[in-house]
């Protein structure tokens, strides 16, 4: 019988060449920025595809990339860069929810198996409950993560979904790390709250990790979405001139 849940190695690698690696994922929740950073990431420092997370309800939908191959749904990727080994899970889709449980479990589990040194999760925060105007992230110690990092950490919010799932899977098998909220646009892509989540990482890892291109995608997000208002802002002119124009009484 074949399980529920499982991971499908695209090469041979053995548990001990992935031994303490830092982990790295996020998913597609407030501003895609657990995604839009764990993609980014694996794409700026060339990780390779060694494999991905087969489920039961696996995604129907793929597409062809010229650098990456066929895509798959849960991707994860592997590379040693300087004396930092990285294991960063790719999540394009989002599991199904009747095994979210269990693919939030199976991660946590892997993760304890091969022995990672430390977790670093992602995720978008909702910018009302900033403190301060320069405030850009929050976080959260799991299983007594020990290092500080430069923000204050979220305490006494609620957090969902996948991630939230995750974090408790990762705090259940005592895995050490972080949970880094950046603060974000709620409904739209925000590349530019990736880049922030991304130049955390690279501070916390001692690594270089270039976010121009996460700026540049935010630029021409932002320039579209500006112009949306403006055409808003315009029909809405258009309407309230007609009105005084053409009264209507009843």
């Amino acid at each position: 019988m074949v399980r529920s849940i499982e991971l499908f190695l695209l090469e041979k690698i053995s548990r001990e060449e992935l031994k303490d690696s830092v982990f790295i994922t996020g998913y597609q929740g407030f501003g895609m920025v657990g995604y839009l950073t764990s993609r980014h990431i694996s794409l700026e420092l060339k990780l390779r595809k060694i494999g991905f997370i087969r489920t039961r309800y696996f995604p129907e939908a793929t597409l062809y990339k010229k650098d990456l191959g066929l895509v798959f749904p849960f991707e994860l990727y592997y590379g040693k860069i300087n004396d930092k080994k990285l294991l960063v899970l790719v999540n394009h889709g989002v599991p199904h929810v009747r095994e979210r449980t269990s693919y939030a479990e199976f991660i946590g589990r892997w993760l304890k198996e091969i022995g990672v040194s430390k977790v670093i999760l992602v995720g978008g925060l909702d910018p009302a409950i900033k403190e301060r105007e320069d405030e850009k992230y929050r976080w959260i110690p799991l299983s007594g993560y020990q290092a500080k990092l430069d923000a204050p950490i979220l305490e006494e919010k609620h957090v969902i979904g996948p991630l939230a799932l995750t974090m408790m899977f990762i705090e259940a098998h005592r895995i050490p790390g972080v949970a880094i909220f950046a603060y974000t646009e709620l409904y739209r892509p925000d590349p530019r709250a990736s880049a922030v989540a991304t130049s955390v990482i690279a501070d916390m890892l001692g690594l270089k990790i270039d976010t121009s291109k996460l700026l540049e995608e935010a630029s021409k997000i932002e320039a579209v979405e500006e112009k949306k208002e403006e055409l808003m802002k315009a029909v809405e002119g258009e309407i309230k001139q007609r009105k005084r124009e053409h009264p209507m009484y009843m």
